[in-house]
């Protein structure tokens, strides 16, 4: 018994799947500006060859063109500097690019606080100007900041690392965010 409302792979041809998804994924991925029709074109007549080194052929030549009317590259991504690597792990640090500053790791940074909120465990989470965020490791219910005042963070023993309002008060932070 036959049920109407299925699919069956019955007459499916794999070839004019592939054509058809090669020209998706072109016309998706290709660069939008300078493009014109003549190349909407040739990337179409590749998709109508049957021979699997013709079409192939087609297209290189067609990517080829493509390339000379709008040769993009990717923009690289800017290397962090040290100061920004300040307080991450060495986890976190292994994602980012080696700066040409890397050697020189500072012992402290000064910013200025942009927001405070509280955690979810009610730790105190620290927005600064320099877009990172620390949060409390110890809940101290009496350090207290205002926006805007300047904090200096310095690193402790054992990679650990104090923020400070002055040189009587600080709290021991984290980095969660870059």
């Amino acid at each position: 018994m036959r049920l109407p409302h299925l699919v069956t792979n019955q007459g499916f041809d794999r070839s004019v799947l592939l054509r058809r998804s090669v020209l998706l994924w072109a016309i998706v991925c290709m660069p939008t500006q300078g493009i014109g029709q003549g190349t909407f074109d040739s990337l179409n007549a590749c998709t109508r060859l049957t021979a699997d080194t013709e079409r192939l052929a087609c297209f290189d030549r067609a990517m080829t063109e493509m390339r000379k009317i709008s040769p993009r590259q990717p923009p690289t991504p800017a290397a962090p500097t040290a100061e920004q690597e300040f307080g991450l792990s060495s986890k976190q640090v292994l994602g980012l690019e080696a700066g040409p500053d890397r050697a020189r790791t500072p012992t402290h940074l000064h910013a200025h606080i942009v927001s405070v909120s509280r955690s979810p465990t009610d730790r105190q989470v620290f927005v600064l100007d320099n877009a990172q965020t620390w949060q409390q490791i110890e809940l101290d219910p009496e350090f207290a900041v205002r926006t805007g005042q300047e904090v200096t963070i310095s690193k402790g023993a054992l990679g650990s690392f104090w923020l400070a309002i002055d040189s009587h008060r600080a709290t021991r932070v984290k980095r969660i965010r870059s």
